[in-house]
């Protein structure tokens, strides 16, 4: 078959869990460019209310700590099980 080399190469990546952990690197620059714009967010905003910028913060990062602990928490459990 011609697409024998796929199926190689999908065993290789599989067998060593490789796609698990691009996955968590993934994660991971995402928090950390999230964290990053959140701390340049609050340092350049210096005429609104802490609370406001709290809220903003909260209203970006939110859905992408969701996102983060749910795909972290499929990480791990797929590691636990055999």
């Amino acid at each position: 078959m011609t697409f024998e080399w796929v199926k190689r190469f999908w065993n290789f990546v599989d067998e060593r869990d490789i796609d698990k952990h691009v996955v968590s690197l993934i994660i991971l620059t995402g928090t950390w460019k999230v964290t990053s714009w959140a701390m340049a967010f609050a340092e350049t905003v210096h005429n609104q209310p802490g609370l406001e910028v709290a809220a903003i913060i909260a209203a970006v990062a939110a859905p992408y700590m969701a996102m983060q602990a749910a795909a972290l928490a499929f990480y791990f459990k797929a590691r636990t099980d055999p």
